[in-house]
């Protein structure tokens, strides 16, 4: 029994928000609050669809195997006010995908019994739940957010791309920021604008736009974080992110994988390199703007890792240029 709870959790989440009192109180009476602690499995896919899951506090990661074989990986979070396990109740489905907690949480759930017995007395509570079913049908179709996530925790529990992801696949609007533990307070070392669904602006300590979402990918960040929704006209977002999120992501993955084998050529990160030849030969128009800056630099000499530090571009850049003029024999 919950009965002590303070309800307005559950007017945070969809499925209770227009709910009358009466119907709060007899969930509250009837449900029960559990405790999970990091790492805890919630349910596995293919477990019976027994009871819901209302998210009071923390956060809910939801995991899928891409084939029967195949180790889970995470596809979203769920933050408070959110829900899970409705539809299994409904149509007596198996879990479609399994439920862990990153780092803690507290969940709110409603065995199937109650659920049912609450959907037959209860006309409000079964009218909501067709309600809100049906905008999340016409959310899906349409691509329209369904409420403001609100999301934090600790980057040592949570996978970034995911959290990145789920915000993308709700189609939010707000900011996602990063901070560390510096000397007395701590600083903001990443912060990432969404607008609608779509990553607008970046910055991750010293680079800005495509280059900062890059960045994450290529040396994930260390850190708590927290996603704050808001409103947004839109005249008011000024972008500086030029590829829609699903393309940048998919190019972020892409330099990912291919940033282990430049550095291979490249074992050394404090090797100092300096100009070979007299001036700069580079045939690529779209990257001569970076090639003319790491140039400039190495004229003096400079390893990789202070290239990255003055050089205001994404590492996987910055080592294919430097592999290429090592390759051309214009440095040394």
């Amino acid at each position: 029994m919950a009965a002590g709870i303070d309800p307005a959790f559950l007017r945070a989440s969809d499925l209770f928000e227009n709910q009358p009192e009466e119907v709060l109180k007899a969930v509250l009476v009837q449900g029960q609050l559990q405790e999970y602690g990091p790492g805890e499995v919630v349910f596995r896919q293919g477990d019976e669809g027994d009871r819901l899951y209302i998210v009071k506090s923390g956060a809910l990661e939801v995991l899928a195997s891409p084939t029967d074989a195949a180790e889970p990986i995470p596809v979203a979070y769920l933050g408070p006010g959110e829900v899970l396990g409705e539809l299994a109740l409904l149509t007596g489905s198996p879990r479609s995908a399994s439920a862990r907690v990153p780092e803690r949480a507290e969940l709110f759930t409603v065995e199937k019994p109650v659920f049912l017995d609450l959907m037959k007395t209860l006309p409000a509570f079964a009218r909501n739940l067709c309600l809100v079913l049906a905008k999340r049908l016409e959310a899906t179709t349409l691509k329209m957010p369904r409420g403001s996530k609100q999301l934090q925790g600790n980057l040592r529990y949570f996978d970034l791309a995911t959290v990145i992801q789920t915000l993308i696949g709700s189609h939010q609007t707000g900011t996602l920021a990063v901070t560390q533990e510096g000397g007395k307070s701590k600083s903001r070392i990443a912060e990432i604008f969404f607008f609608k669904g779509n990553i607008a602006k970046a910055k991750v300590r010293h680079l800005t736009g495509d280059d900062a979402v890059f960045q994450l990918f290529q040396s994930p960040l260390e850190g708590d974080f927290s996603f704050t929704g808001r409103q947004v006209q839109e005249d008011e977002v000024q972008a500086d992110i030029t590829m829609p999120a699903i393309s940048l992501l998919m190019e972020s993955v892409r330099l990912q994988d291919e940033l282990p084998l430049l550095k291979e050529r490249i074992t050394d990160p404090d090797h100092v390199y300096r100009q070979k030849a007299s001036q700069l030969d580079w045939q690529d128009a779209e990257t001569a703007e970076l090639a003319a800056a790491v140039w400039s630099r190495l004229k003096k000499g400079a390893s990789m890792n202070e290239l990255q530090r003055d050089v205001p571009r994404n590492s996987y850049a910055l080592y294919r240029t430097v592999v290429s003029l090592v390759d051309t024999g214009q440095v040394q």
